[in-house]
């Protein structure tokens, strides 16, 4: 790096840096002092590696988020999940963010943009999806040397309390289905008795039942993203499962299929009633709250309480943890963390062993042999 003194008709005397980065570079200060300043800090950076063009002082959270979003556009994310980048982008990110100049963007700034979400009584999902993107795009411009380090980096959000799935007694859950007419009731029990996603429900074809063993393959999913667009593909767990219906569901499915689903075996099963088109869960809601209020039922009681219902009759009735995680496509890890509520007895069972063996040790009575013993503290029994 050098300085240079110059001298113009109009400005006088000023002093010029110039550098490389690795095109060569100036900037013109009106004194010596500043242009030493700016000569010691460039310097500095160019030594440690951290080298930054002082022109990108001047790029907004917006002008990088538009050229860093075209990647995301081509990148191998799933289609829903770069339309909800893109709705919370647009609708909850730049509104706050955009015209900030990213080189003064703070932790504070993206504390309190967060805080103003949730006071406009934006979901928690929501919130993270929109704190994902911003730092996505921050990230983007620390990895291109426009700004020095990640504001965002580490950043969490305060998780809302987790509360029980909420369910309905079978006799409920029967007394709402009986609310729909009979296109629509199939459905309901179909989600009810069989534990279905609801859009792993409207995501199937006559191809995926089988009447005669009264079994569903289920192996797509129909969801909706942010600005309503409608996609369909894998499920959520991106892996096929076979689900057995009880005998009066699969009968009434047979019914179903019979009457409403075309012969093509890539017909859908569950579709519109009146132009049998491909039925959206937005949609449905409509139909479903006149039936939910019919019932008595309370607000909470949404197509997916179906899907907990479903886990609390399968646990009622002594169905065990891993075979009921199958029937729903769940990691049975994830289904005992999730459901672990329905299953009470299990804690009192274990509780039971452990005072079964304080009485043994109590009353001198061992049930393990002193071989097994030290086979189990070593590992290999």
């Amino acid at each position: 790096m050098s300085i240079h003194k110059r001298k113009t008709a109009t400005r006088g005397t000023t002093y010029v840096v110039r550098w490389r980065d690795p095109k060569p570079r100036e900037k013109t200060f009106r004194t010596k002092a500043e242009a030493e300043r700016f000569q010691r800090r460039v310097g500095h950076t160019l030594d440690a590696g951290t080298y930054r063009d002082p022109r990108f002082d001047r790029v907004t959270f917006e002008q990088w988020a538009a050229r860093w979003w075209p990647t995301v556009e081509k990148s191998a994310r799933a289609p829903k999940t770069i339309d909800n980048y893109g709705w919370a982008l647009r609708l909850h990110v730049l509104p706050h963010l955009g015209d900030m100049r990213l080189v003064t963007i703070r932790r504070i700034d993206l504390e309190e943009w967060i805080a103003e979400l949730r006071d406009e009584g934006l979901g928690h999902s929501a919130i993270h999806r929109s704190r994902t993107v911003a730092g996505m795009v921050l990230a983007s411009a620390v990895d291109n040397r426009i700004i020095g380090a990640n504001p965002g980096a580490g950043l969490r959000l305060s998780k809302p309390p987790s509360k029980p799935k909420q369910a309905l007694t079978a006799e409920q859950l029967e007394h709402l289905a009986n609310q729909f007419d009979e296109r629509d009731r199939t459905l309901v029990l179909v989600l009810g008795y069989g534990g279905l996603r609801p859009g792993e429900a409207l995501a199937l074809r006559r191809r995926h039942y089988d009447a005669l063993h009264g079994s569903l393959l289920v192996e797509e999913g129909q969801s909706e993203g942010d600005g309503g667009r409608l996609y369909v593909g894998e499920t959520k767990t991106h892996e096929p499962r076979l689900v057995h219906l009880g005998e009066s569901v699969n009968a009434a499915l047979a019914g179903h299929v019979e009457t409403y689903v075309d012969a093509d075996p890539e017909a859908l099963i569950f579709t519109t009633a009146g132009h049998g088109t491909r039925m959206r869960l937005s949609n449905f809601r409509k139909t479903w709250r006149r039936a939910r209020a019919a019932a008595e039922l309370p607000d909470w009681v949404t197509p997916y309480t179906l899907r907990h219902t479903c886990a609390s009759l399968l646990a009622q009735r002594g169905v065990d943890v891993g075979t009921a995680a199958q029937m729903m496509g769940h990691d049975p890890a994830v289904y005992l963390r999730t459901y672990r509520h329905l299953y009470p007895g299990d804690l009192a069972r274990a509780a039971a062993a452990l005072e079964g063996a304080r009485s043994d040790a109590r009353t001198g009575v061992s049930p393990v042999s002193d071989l097994t013993a030290r086979r189990v503290l070593r590992g290999t029994a």
